[in-house]
């Protein structure tokens, strides 16, 4: 049996995160949160994760910054943003450090999974023929 498809979460918002951890957990993803950017780029460091769901707008390190920095310790890491401020110049920045996408929330859920689906592989749960 293959390993469940890891997912990291980061959002300061702590109800947005429990949101997020039920649908995927659902969906059979390991799943993994954390609040901040500082958390977010350690535990990176310590683990590697198939994808990335997090936040542009956090108080210290935000998503951008600890976006770059997650790219520093894993390149090929696949990071989708996500904000309430589609407008905001730091979307511009995540998608220049290299975010796969930048979605606006509130989060269109059959998108996100759909996305998570197609950039977790083939066997991933929403992939064509995933579980």
């Amino acid at each position: 049996m293959l390993p469940l498809p890891s997912v990291l979460v980061v959002d300061d918002d702590a109800g947005m995160v429990d949101t997020l951890v039920d649908i995927l957990s659902a969906r059979r993803y390991r799943v993994e949160t954390a609040h901040s950017g500082d958390a977010a780029v350690a535990m990176v460091r310590r683990m590697p994760y198939d994808a990335v769901l997090m936040d542009i707008q956090m108080p210290g390190l935000n998503g951008v910054e600890a976006l770059r920095q997650m790219k520093g310790l894993a390149p090929g890491l696949r990071v989708i943003m996500m904000t309430a401020f589609t407008r905001d110049e730091l979307v511009e920045e995540a998608r220049h450090a290299t975010a796969l996408t930048v979605l606006p929330k509130p989060l269109d859920m059959d998108w996100v999974l759909a996305l998570l689906g197609r950039v977790t592989g083939p066997t991933a749960p929403g992939a064509p023929g995933g579980g």
